[in-house]
């Protein structure tokens, strides 16, 4: 029961619309007729909306299911299936189909902020800050992003005594310099000169973006190395 409540409350920070706002036993039997009379219909997913606010969660998953059965690449089945998972507080399984979303549309907002409330559940901190960076890169005001994003910079200076790695008065910070050493192999150093160049512009977009992309090879790499068991390679850059 408290895995459930600790998904809606997720779903909710991540903006999910008001239960008031449709959903009634009226609705899912119209949406059930169309589906009825048309079982390849798009309609699925405002029926899985549905029996989501209503809290019949199985239908949900159930109904999404079959929908993108006959249609892999709907984007609001996915997401309203991502949706349904996250009230039930299978949020492992939510991140699976969010990111089969952004995948095919990184700039779908909805999929980016419902990652983002469920990384920030679960404090993947590498993951959280990539898709930060990727809301940002879309929208530089949303103020949840920016919120996250003050606290990772606050939680990275507690952690290297409140100062950045490398950091000095003389300190050359280009994206020149950064795309240099991106090109080169060394993400980990291209990526501190970005972060640091959005402290200083954090309403450029540009710059939130190639930091969304960086920080995602920086990820896929130390994956890479973690299945070779190269550990000594990954502390080479």
């Amino acid at each position: 029961m408290a895995d459930k409540d600790k998904g809606r409350r997720t779903a909710k920070t991540a903006g999910t619309p008001h239960p008031e706002e449709s959903g009634g036993p009226g609705e899912i039997d119209r949406y059930r007729e169309i589906l009825a009379r048309e079982p390849s219909s798009l309609v699925f997913a405002a029926l899985s909306e549905a029996y989501r606010r209503r809290n019949m969660l199985d239908q949900a998953i159930a109904v999404c299911k079959k929908g993108l059965h006959h249609h892999p690449g709907f984007v609001s089945g996915r997401v309203a299936l991502a949706r349904a998972y996250v009230d039930k507080g299978e949020t492992d399984r939510a991140v699976k189909e969010l990111e089969k979303v952004v995948l095919s549309a990184p700039d779908n907002l909805i999929a980016q902020r419902l990652l983002l409330a469920v990384y920030e559940e679960k404090q993947d901190w590498d993951r959280l800050e990539k898709t930060v960076h990727r809301i940002l890169s879309l929208d530089p005001q949303d103020e949840e992003a920016r919120r996250i994003w003050q606290r990772l910079r606050m939680r990275r200076g507690g952690e290297s005594g409140g100062k950045a790695a490398g950091e000095g008065p003389e300190e050359i910070l280009t994206r020149t310099l950064a795309e240099l050493y991106a090109s080169q192999g060394y993400h980990h150093r291209a990526f501190e000169i970005y972060r640091k160049l959005s402290i200083r512009e954090p309403g450029n977009p540009a710059i939130h973006e190639r930091l969304a992309d960086l920080k995602q090879q920086i990820v896929q790499r130390g994956s890479r190395v973690r299945k070779r068991g190269g550990a000594a390679e990954a502390s080479a850059e």
